[in-house]
Parts: C-alpha cells; sequence; structure tokens
C-alpha cells in the first residue's frame, strides 16, 4: 500500500489523506473563521443593546415600548449567535477526534462523525421554546399551539 504523509508528518493511505484533508480544512475554519466570527458578531449585539438608551428613544411610551421590544429581539439574536458559535466549536472537536480515529485506523471515522454530526442542533432553539415544544409534544392543544407559536426560536 502506498502511504503519503499528512502535513503534521503522519503516514495515510491516499483515501485517508482525502478525508484527512477535508476535515483538515473544515476544522480549521471553524475554529478559525466561523466560530469566532460568530462570538463577534454576538458581542457586538450584545454592545447595541447597552446602546438602547432613553437618550436614543426619548421618555415617551411608545418609543420605550419599541425599545424594551428591541432589546429582547436583541437579546435572543445574541443567545442565537452564541449558540451558533458554540454549535461550530463542538463540531470542530468532533472533526478532530474523527481526525484522530482515521489516523489510529479506529472503526469507521467518517461514519461516527457523520452520527455526531446530527446530534448538534443546526438551528437555534431557545430554552423558552423547547419548554414550550416539550409541553406541545406532551399534551397537544390549541392553547399550546398559540403559546409554542409566540416564540420565533
Amino acid at each position: 500500500m502506498v502511504m503519503i504523509n499528512t502535513d503534521d508528518g503522519q503516514a495515510v493511505a491516499p483515501d485517508m489523506q482525502v478525508h484527512y484533508a477535508k476535515w483538515k480544512s473544515w476544522e480549521q475554519a471553524l475554529r478559525e473563521d466561523i466560530a469566532p466570527n460568530l462570538q463577534r458578531a454576538a458581542d457586538q449585539l450584545r454592545d447595541n443593546i447597552g446602546l438602547q438608551t432613553e437618550g436614543k428613544w426619548s421618555a415617551e411610551s411608545g418609543p420605550q415600548a419599541f425599545a424594551t421590544k428591541y432589546k429582547e429581539y436583541l437579546t435572543e439574536e445574541v443567545a442565537a449567535l452564541e449558540a451558533m458559535a458554540k454549535n461550530a466549536t463542538e463540531f470542530a472537536d468532533r472533526i478532530s477526534d474523527a481526525m484522530d480515529m482515521l489516523m489510529k485506523n479506529e472503526g469507521d471515522a467518517a461514519g461516527w462523525l457523520d452520527k455526531e454530526a446530527a446530534k448538534i442542533p443546526s438551528v437555534y432553539i431557545s430554552d423558552d421554546k423547547q419548554a414550550a415544544l416539550d409541553e406541545f409534544a406532551k399534551h397537544p392543544s390549541g392553547a399550546n399551539l398559540a403559546r409554542l407559536k409566540r416564540y420565533r426560536y
């Protein structure tokens, strides 16, 4: 069997190198670009929440009501972005584990990675919405469906 060296000097079979190179690029992108950019966006939105003051919106009840709702929306967005950053980092960790499996020739690394990826949520769901979903699943009713529809996330 012909062996090829990876960038860190380990020898792998050519078909393994394809997986290794692809996974390495994914892991790098997730750790160096995607997760940090998501976290930066969350941090910027969090800063924006602090700017929603009476000085910006006035003390009148209408603008203050809007400002309150807008802060709630921004808070939900921050939570969603932070969850996406966490999920990206978790997936990078699973990719790293799969690359280790590949290098040690332990089982079906690609199949294992597919299963692990399926466990990581692809869509953010707030705790409140998850509670509403759980309640609806236990007790399907019009009232619980109406409660569920109140949540964006």
